[in-house]
């Protein structure tokens, strides 16, 4: 069976090269940015370790977490900002939920008419996503399904749409974890009298967790295959050489924003705190982001 989930991984990452014949005819892009500052400090294997923010990467991974509550609010790159909440809580004996509220805006865009130093006007773009997700474990399984509603406006113009998530993993062993995710599918959204496509995403990961004289450690690494652009990587590792921090690094593939990744965790009590130290490819700049989550 390992040798079986070996090969379909990586078959599928062979099979999900080059680009789709809609390449940039995707809405709302930023479904695609990572969230919270542990995925982001992971080279953004959201699939494998989203944590208490599984609901915005891989639904299965709720299943069997603990109640919590996480907040996050980061200065992407130019004048983009995020800001997200998500609450985690069994339900019963067998399931867990979530339930998430996600807002990204970026401001002062310049708009032209014609090539000119001076714009005519500036404008701004603002997301807004209301996330919901359940996941269960059933043996070495877990499955997962989420829906958002999810509005956006640019300048004048406004759409609303929803999607759903689902996600499946299988516990290997107790250290090797694999995980595939099918996010943000959902029905064609009008624009400006334009329809647009969802930026459907096709996700295989996979996580192993070890023991070094360093401490615990995993490695994971994450295939993206969205059907409005080329298909990127990312990996990371985690080193935890005592209980209450966590040192991480990691790297991204055919990401245009940024390649190296970087970040820690401090947890104390019920609290943790996570950072990241993502620096920006051609002049985008560095973003630091951070996330804090309480477990209940």
């Amino acid at each position: 069976m390992r040798k079986t989930i070996t090969i379909l991984f990586v078959l599928a990452c062979v099979s999900l090269a080059g680009v789709y014949r809609d390449a940039g005819l995707g809405i709302f892009p930023f479904l695609k940015m990572d969230v919270g500052a542990r995925v982001s400090a992971l080279g953004g294997t959201g699939a494998v370790n989203g944590g208490e923010l599984a609901v915005f990467s891989n639904p299965a991974l709720l299943a069997g977490r603990e109640s919590s509550v996480s907040a996050g609010h980061n200065q992407w790159f130019g004048t983009t900002t995020q800001n997200y909440l998500a609450a985690v809580s069994g339900l019963g004996r067998t399931f867990t939920g979530s339930l998430a509220l996600r807002s990204v805006s970026t401001t002062g865009i310049e708009y032209r008419e014609t090539p000119s130093s001076n714009p005519v006007d500036e404008f701004n773009v603002t997301d807004f996503s209301i996330s919901g997700a359940i996941a269960a474990a059933i043996g070495d399984f877990d499955a997962g399904l989420g829906v958002k509603l999810i509005h956006e406006k640019i300048w004048l113009e406004s759409s609303q749409g929803w999607a759903f998530d689902v996600g499946f993993n299988y516990h290997i062993s107790s250290s090797l974890l694999f995980s595939t995710a099918y996010l943000h599918s959902g029905p064609s959204v009008t624009m400006d009298e334009n329809d647009f496509r969802f930026p459907r995403t096709w996700v295989f990961a996979s996580k192993w967790d070890g023991h070094t004289p360093l401490g615990a450690i995993s490695l994971s690494g994450q295939v993206m295959r969205p059907l409005d652009n080329r298909t990127s990587a990312g990996f990371g590792i985690e080193i935890t050489p005592v209980q209450w921090v966590a040192l991480r690094g990691g790297w991204k593939i055919n990401d245009d924003s940024s390649d190296l990744t970087a970040g820690a965790g401090l947890s104390a009590k019920n609290w943790t705190v996570d950072y990241a130290f993502v620096p920006g490819s051609y002049s985008l700049g560095t973003t630091h982001r951070f996330s804090l989550s309480r477990s209940l």
